[in-house]
C-alpha cells in the first residue's frame, strides 16, 4: 500500500533531523512520543516505537515538543509498520 497519496504538498525531515511530537489522546488519558517525519496542510505522517495496539487512534491531539504550545487535532488515516498517517481534522466555524 502506498504512503504517497496526499494531494497537498508536503515537507519531509530525514530521520536523524525529525522532530519530536507526542500524540495525546483527547481524553488526556493516554500519550505517546513520536517522531514528525513529513507534514502538509492537510495531514502528517509520523514515527512510533512501542504498541499503540489498546489505544483509541480514531481522532487524538498532536502536540509539537518541547513545549507542546502548538498543537492540532488529527483523525487517522493508517496505521502500519511503526508508522501513523492522520489528516488534520478541520475545525467547524464559530
Amino acid at each position: 500500500m502506498s504512503w504517497d497519496k496526499r494531494k497537498a504538498k508536503r515537507v519531509q525531515f530525514h530521520p536523524r533531523s525529525s522532530i519530536d511530537v507526542r500524540i495525546v489522546g483527547v481524553d488526556g488519558l493516554w500519550r505517546r512520543d513520536c517522531k514528525l517525519l513529513d507534514i502538509s496542510e492537510s495531514g502528517v505522517l509520523l514515527s512510533y516505537t512501542g504498541s499503540v495496539q489498546d489505544l483509541d487512534l480514531r481522532t487524538f491531539i498532536l502536540r509539537f515538543q518541547p513545549e507542546g504550545m502548538a498543537s492540532r487535532r488529527c483523525s487517522v488515516v493508517r496505521i502500519e509498520a511503526g508508522r501513523i498517517a492522520a489528516r488534520f481534522v478541520k475545525q467547524a466555524a464559530r
